[in-house]
């Protein structure tokens, strides 16, 4: 399922001493199965546009086209938000009843439920014995699995995540990436990524879209975008930490590939340049 965004503009408090543009003619094309990411830094209209993928706010002009329809049901039916520290909206009294929360909602019956509930249950890794279980018993990564489950339940074709893997350990942010691309490819899913920083936008997104004071500043594959520093730093981002790395260690090795996303691939291209020169006899 694709989403195309058109003229999209929108401005908080209009008419008034206090009226701000915080998204200025953003167009967006989003294809059908494609990971998107969406990096800025703090204030660049991130969450906004987020607000507008599900018909949270209304935009001031342009509008957001899926398949082609203007459809603000079909925008809600068809796209999940998982906003940031989803756990915190929790207030079922039990996991079964948080998940089950937006079907019942639409009025669905209870053998159905139970059926997507525990199949919801079964995506995210959770086990369904801790479906009568309190969610505030729970950890906090198992917190945030109930949320997300609660997103995936409904069936959405296209899922926005507003930096998912917010406050979690290096060990739970990898884990976290690691099943959202997994969800795509077992299930050929629409993923928008917005964050603040590019460290996990790396890890999924073919293609990154650069907003800045509420425009686009640039878009394009992951790997180009990462490569134009000046373009980083004038919309307030800094590449990944093991790019900047690889970037240093080339004054030393000039012939190592330094536009390198992640320590996975840093390694490999250490290992490729150690086995070279051990081929030519420069390291015994």
């Amino acid at each position: 399922m694709s989403i195309r965004i058109e003229n999209l503009s929108h401005r908080y408090h209009p008419g008034t001493p206090f009226e701000k543009i915080t998204l200025r003619n953003i167009t967006l094309d989003i294809e059908t199965g494609a990971c998107v990411g969406i990096a800025g830094r703090s204030g660049s209209g991130k969450t906004t546009l987020i607000q507008h993928m599900n018909g949270l706010l209304k935009p001031a002009t342009g509008k957001i086209l899926v398949d082609g329809a203007d459809s603000l049901a079909e925008l809600r039916r068809q796209v999940g938000v998982l906003f940031q520290y989803p756990e915190q909206q929790l207030f079922g009294e039990t996991v079964f009843k948080d998940i089950a929360f937006g079907l019942s909602n639409n009025g669905m019956g209870c053998s159905e439920t139970e059926l997507r509930v525990r199949e919801a249950m079964t995506v995210v890794g959770l086990d369904e014995a801790l479906l009568e279980r309190s969610p505030f018993t729970l950890s906090g990564g198992q917190q945030r699995r109930v949320a997300i489950a609660g997103v995936l339940v409904m069936r959405p074709r296209i899922l926005v995540l507003d930096e998912p893997a917010a406050g979690l350990d290096p060990q739970g942010r990898s884990e976290l990436m690691a099943f959202f691309g997994k969800l795509r490819q077992e299930t050929g899913i629409t993923l928008l990524l917005a964050s603040h920083t590019l460290d996990d936008i790396v890890r999924l997104a073919d293609r990154v879209v650069i907003l800045n004071q509420g425009a686009v500043e640039a878009e394009g594959k992951t790997r180009e975008v990462i490569r134009d520093t000046r373009l980083l730093e004038i919309a307030g981002l800094t590449a990944p930490p093991i790019t900047c790395f690889m970037n240093r260690l080339k004054q030393m090795l000039p012939e190592i590939d330094d536009c390198l996303l992640t320590i996975e691939e840093a390694r490999d291209e250490l290992m490729r340049l150690w086995n070279l020169e051990r081929r030519k006899g420069g390291i015994c």
